[in-house]
């Protein structure tokens, strides 16, 4: 595991040709969501949705929800309401962001409020004559009392095979009560035409802190 993170982090810091900087904020008046559900072969499931728009070429607007349910029917979800705005010139080789959201957790019939605040980091990248982009997430979720504080580290590479097939890997780090969960998500990505549509199909795999592989099955757009 610790390949493949060190690995997002050569991509992003060593100086891999440019290839277009990432994407953190939509430009105004565009937007993106992405949806997808997992499952285990124990029968536990989740589903998420992800969604932003820019509401200026310095303001993105976005919305992030999860919900899940296990196989004892033990239930987990959160909704965060967020505001991503720069930390670097439009022109910067490296992108910062960082973003602001409220909004609530909840844990079975326990739902509180929670604030979140987060970093990201990355570039657009060139392997070859392949296309891409490294990116690292970082985020802090305080939610109120009976809740645990959530910190996640998240390392993203992405690499365009051709004009319809694109490969990624992702290392999902989680630390909440007192416990690191981890798991590497390889996913492939197909964009069949010209629809705006992307599919993902992918796992989510445990490294550290137990758990089941996740399959997993997602559809984005943009617009």
């Amino acid at each position: 595991m610790m390949r493949l993170v060190a690995l997002a982090i050569f991509f992003v810091v060593t100086g891999v040709q440019l290839a277009q900087s990432g994407p953190w904020l939509r430009e105004k008046g565009k937007g993106f969501y992405a949806g997808s559900g997992n499952v285990t072969r124990q029968k536990d499931t989740s589903g998420s949705l992800y969604a932003e728009y820019g509401l200026s070429e310095k303001i993105t607007i976005g919305a992030d929800i999860f919900y899940g349910i296990d196989r004892t029917l033990q239930q987990s979800g959160s909704g965060i309401l967020f505001l991503r705005f720069p930390l670097s010139a439009p022109d910067a080789t490296y992108k910062w962001a960082a973003h602001l959201g409220l909004g609530a957790r909840s844990q079975n019939l326990i739902i509180r409020p929670a604030f979140e605040a987060g970093l990201s980091f990355g570039r657009g990248i060139k392997i070859g004559e392949k296309y891409g982009w490294a990116v690292i997430d970082s985020s802090i979720n305080i939610p109120g009392s009976q809740l645990e504080t959530r910190i996640k580290l998240d390392g993203t590479v992405g690499l365009g095979f051709s004009d319809h097939i694109k490969g990624m890997m992702q290392i999902f780090a989680t630390y909440q009560g007192d416990a690191l969960f981890t798991k590497a998500a390889p996913s492939l990505l197909i964009i069949p035409g010209k629809s705006g549509y992307t599919f993902q199909i992918g796992a989510e795999i445990p490294t550290s802190g137990g758990g089941d592989t996740q399959f997993k099955l997602g559809i984005w757009r943009e617009f």
